[in-house]
């Protein structure tokens, strides 16, 4: 099967931020799936508002040159144009595949409009595919955050860690943070907004390959009066490629995204960790009890204080501690790998 991989080959579209999270989660496991042939299209110039016309342009070219059996998209924002996506999917052999990332909360603002111009999506979000068919949407998969086990996968480090979190400080993150080391509890945060300050990606495995408790937060970034003053500025001004224009533009999917935000989603950090054989501690999010055993396979906390004395409880009792990370591990790298995940979503789209 050919498949033409169309996203952001950088972060943000950034060349000095390095490679994108779909570059090298999805892309690369695509090339390395047996029976793929992949070839990817960097989608960066279309988030230029001068090359965007001829980035979409260029994209057709390619689709109809090289006629491959699915275009498999990762939509960041309105890089590529809807009557693109239209042409290819109603005017070429080639089938159209998006993968949304955050219908928890884009579904009223984005994914909606989104969804019919490809013969299939995928959304991570389980109430979404019930929300799409009553638009009368049904080309839609549910599927997950999963892990590229080439890129996280045990590794012995040079230290070793009491309780970490990597990522970047925001919402109530360092109030979890703080929370335990108040407590005394051997507590080290890791990532922009944190002292110890951004750190290399390939430094994250080893961290939490070889911390004895590996934290995760399932909140967005959707507290505090910052992110209120600032949501609800977005129901008057529309962005669109870097541009603000005022617009009372869908007003009700605005508001219902703001409130939509506080759903707790599950992060690609939730199968990272396991897949580097760590032990995950992690809050509660949608439908996370389909994908992980609590208490077998990762174990969930429900507040600050539960947080806590689960803290404590673990770094006491490493037999049990090591057969959770253990499970947990074999059953990642068995049915959650992207590898598992673009497989079942092929055989859905037959």
């Amino acid at each position: 099967m050919k498949i033409l991989f169309a996203g952001l080959k950088h972060e943000y579209g950034k060349s000095s931020a390095g490679l994108s999270f779909e570059y090298q989660n999805f892309y690369e496991t695509l090339s390395h799936m047996p029976d793929i042939e992949a070839s990817f299209f960097a989608t960066d110039d279309g988030l230029l508002e001068e090359k965007r016309d001829n980035l979409n342009k260029s994209l057709i070219e390619t689709v109809m040159e090289n006629k491959p059996d699915l275009l498999f998209c990762f939509l960041f924002t309105e890089e590529l144009k809807k009557e693109t996506i239209k042409f290819i999917t109603q005017k070429t052999s080639t089938k159209t595949f998006n993968w949304f990332a955050d219908d928890h909360w884009r579904f009223p603002i984005y994914s909606k409009y989104w969804a019919p111009l490809f013969t299939f999506v995928a959304t991570t979000d389980s109430r979404a595919v019930e929300k799409y068919s009553k638009l009368g949407i049904k080309n839609v998969i549910h599927s997950q955050w999963g892990v590229n086990p080439r890129l996280f996968f045990p590794k012995v480090g040079p230290d070793r860690y009491n309780i970490t979190f990597v990522g970047l400080n925001y919402s109530v993150r360092q109030q979890y943070v703080e929370y335990l080391q108040k407590l005394k509890l051997p507590m080290l945060a890791f990532g922009s907004g944190w002292p110890t300050g951004r750190i290399p990606k390939e430094k994250t495995a080893e961290i939490w390959s070889n911390s004895k408790i590996n934290l995760n937060f399932s909140e967005s970034y959707a507290y505090g009066k910052k992110f209120w003053f600032k949501s609800l500025g977005k129901t008057v001004v529309k962005k669109e490629l870097g541009k603000y224009r005022f617009s009372g533009h869908n007003l009700v999917g605005n508001l219902n995204s703001i409130f939509s935000m506080r759903r707790r989603q599950i992060k690609s950090r939730t199968f990272e960790i396991p897949a580097c054989g760590g032990f995950l501690l992690t809050g509660d999010a949608d439908n996370l009890r389909d994908y992980y055993v609590d208490g077998k396979e990762i174990v969930i906390f429900k507040n600050k204080k539960d947080l806590a004395e689960k803290c404590e409880y673990y770094l006491k009792n490493e037999p049990l501690r090591a057969a959770i990370s253990r499970a947990g591990y074999e059953r990642t790298i068995k049915e959650h790998t992207y590898e598992e995940r673009f497989k079942n979503i092929f055989r859905i789209m037959r």
